[in-house]
């Protein structure tokens, strides 16, 4: 992680708000850019595989710029509520959206799943799987090289699939996808539900995000009995 990474964890709590800046660091995987040798205050973390890019204060346009310079549609910038007014004049011309940050209510309970057609996923399962489109079972190998994934069998097929996409000392992010043709079965619930259950045991509580505009999302969280808590502003190129 480095001294620079322990230096910028000391500027931000452990909270939903940062979830994927703390994950990018504590994993030794997010590369840090930065205006001025001294100054913590402005500086921006990119992901170098999925190229999540966070900006943290107002850094140079430049600097924003050079990080963000390579053609790829993938790239997703995420500002805050303290600097999304500076980011958006950065990035005129991008799309912008806000995704909601949800945490469970104090109502939760947390009671175990007897479905037995949820289980963690074999890495064999998932290549001999015809089912996944290549982006999924991609999304899903690279995944299973650092945390278990969950998956809701049909079948014996695997239909269901929820992991944490990212991870810190208190928190974990659901990431959850259903195959299209199996969505409307209440699956991802279960799934989730499994998942939150087993990293529960290990001290860690969910975050859940969800984009505005996916209303199916935004249900799920609310059926799970997750309120919104937070927000971040997220930048797509047109």
């Amino acid at each position: 992680m480095g001294i620079l990474g322990v230096q910028i964890l000391k500027q931000i709590p452990d909270i939903p708000k940062w979830i994927y800046v703390r994950w990018m660091i504590l994993s030794g995987q997010g590369r840090i850019y930065r205006d001025d040798d001294s100054d913590l205050s402005s500086l921006i973390v990119q992901h170098p595989t999925n190229l999540l890019t966070c900006v943290l204060g107002k850094p140079e346009p430049q600097l924003i710029y050079e990080t963000i310079s390579a053609e790829d549609d993938h790239i997703r910038v995420i500002a805050f509520e303290e600097n999304v007014d500076y980011v958006k004049r950065v990035l005129a011309g991008w799309e912008q959206s806000i995704a909601y940050l949800h945490m469970l209510s104090n109502e939760y309970k947390c009671e175990p799943v007897t479905d037995h057609s949820i289980r963690f996923l074999e890495k064999d399962e998932l290549a001999q799987s015809t089912r996944i489109p290549v982006g999924l079972q991609s999304e899903l190998n690279e995944a299973m090289l650092r945390t278990p994934v969950a998956a809701y069998f049909v079948n014996a097929q695997p239909v269901t699939f929820c992991y944490a996409a990212a991870e810190t000392e208190s928190w974990w992010d659901v990431s959850v996808d259903t195959l299209e043709e199996y969505r409307g079965k209440g699956y991802a619930g279960y799934t989730v539900k499994y998942l939150i259950e087993y990293m529960r045991s290990k001290g860690k509580n969910p975050v859940y995000g969800a984009e505005e505009t996916n209303e199916a999302s935004t249900k799920l969280a609310r059926k799970l009995g997750f309120k919104p808590v937070d927000k971040l502003y997220l930048f797509n190129r047109r």
